[in-house]
């Protein structure tokens, strides 16, 4: 591809993702009601869903007024800043279905900290990879990241979302892997990885642990822990080729499955869309990590190379568990599917990170900042 088409494909993989999510939301406002004789919560939530897209769009365009090499100097401010956010969600936080994790905001709308600390890891985890190596050697670095990344997995996870605490350890571990480590130290990373897993499954509260099991047997219990998972795989299935559409998208406009939109939103994709549509969205993320990767290949600045890889690493994360979440190839985790399942601390945070990606290969060849 043309270094000067390179933007334009992935900008139109965004907006194609944005615009697919609408479109989403609006026929399943359709379905409920036409099923129901009214507009419901599918409504609403593409309502909000457009005033969030306003102002997550709004940030975007300012960010492309900076240098992204000024978050090298705001990594650390921001990462101080979120570690209080996540500090306070534990006692002010407010959640559902036992968790904490948005500060009210006004209304009905909130700020979810976990979701933007994807984000800030990202930069401190790129800002101590490019720290001179003479300052610095690899080990120290490796240490740093991990005193960088812990504090936030376990704040995270005593929400709790053990969902997003495990992303944020998954992110930073790519980075690290692509940070040209020797065989012995990959070594060291995995049994460090190993170890820190083993704790995580000795830390588990009892429903997570039943999450895991339930996803190895849905079947064991399908009126109760199985249940989520089950009618996800029937509401993915029921749309067959083409999708039931507007008039007999019973799974959504009944609320068969919980959470559909959002844990559960490649499930409703499937029965509005049916296999054709689900095909179709996983190849708009495909197209999404492609344009992703040759904008990385394209970068010749570390901190830009490292910020890019966390970018693409969250996207393939969320998409590929969200909707293994949806098809009985994943546990139930709670994380996002990217640009599409409801959210506004999600939105935002995809919005931008998009943003940044466009922004780095914008400045790609300036002078250092």
């Amino acid at each position: 591809m043309k270094p000067h088409r390179l933007p334009l494909f992935f900008l139109i993989s965004v907006l194609l993702l944005i615009g697919f999510s609408l479109s989403t939301f609006y026929v399943a406002s359709l379905a409920e009601r036409y099923t129901l004789g009214h507009f419901g919560s599918f409504y609403s939530y593409f309502q909000k869903t457009l005033l969030l897209l306003a102002l997550s769009l709004t940030i975007a365009v300012m960010l492309q007024f900076l240098n992204y090499r000024v978050f090298r100097y705001l990594a650390i401010p921001a990462y101080v800043i979120q570690t209080g956010l996540l500090v306070a969600v534990l006692f002010i936080g407010t959640g559902m279905y036992g968790s904490r994790r948005w500060i009210p905001i006004v209304g009905s709308f909130g700020l979810q900290p976990s979701e933007i600390q994807k984000l800030v890891i990202i930069f401190v985890v790129a800002l101590i990879l490019t720290l001179p190596q003479k300052r610095l050697n690899t080990g120290l670095k490796i240490l740093l990241v991990m005193a960088a990344v812990v504090p936030s997995v376990l704040l995270v996870k005593k929400e709790p979302d053990l969902g997003s605490a495990s992303l944020l350890l998954a992110i930073s571990v790519v980075m690290l892997v692509h940070f040209r480590l020797t065989g012995r130290q990959l070594l060291v990373l995995g049994l460090v990885v190993a170890l820190a897993a083993g704790g995580a499954w000795l830390s588990l509260r009892p429903y997570q642990r039943t999450r895991i099991e339930t996803f190895l047997n849905p079947q064991a219990d399908p009126l109760g822990d199985g249940y989520n998972v089950i009618q996800s795989i029937v509401a993915t299935g029921s749309g067959g080729m083409w999708g039931r559409g507007i008039k007999g998208s019973t799974q959504a406009t009944l609320s068969f499955v919980p959470v559909q939109y959002a844990d559960f939103v490649f499930s409703l994709v499937g029965e509005l869309f049916g296999f054709a549509g689900s095909a179709l969205l996983v190849l708009l993320f495909i197209m999404l990590l492609w344009s992703t990767f040759l904008v990385f290949r394209s970068l010749t600045d570390d901190f830009a190379r490292y910020i890019v890889v966390g970018i693409g690493a969250m996207w393939f994360l969320q998409a590929a568990v969200n909707m293994g979440m949806s098809i009985g190839l994943s546990p139930v985790t709670g994380i996002p599917l990217p640009f599409i399942s409801y959210g506004g601390s999600s939105l935002l945070t995809q919005v931008v990170a998009a943003s940044i990606v466009v922004s780095v290969y914008r400045i790609r060849d300036e002078l250092r900042f």
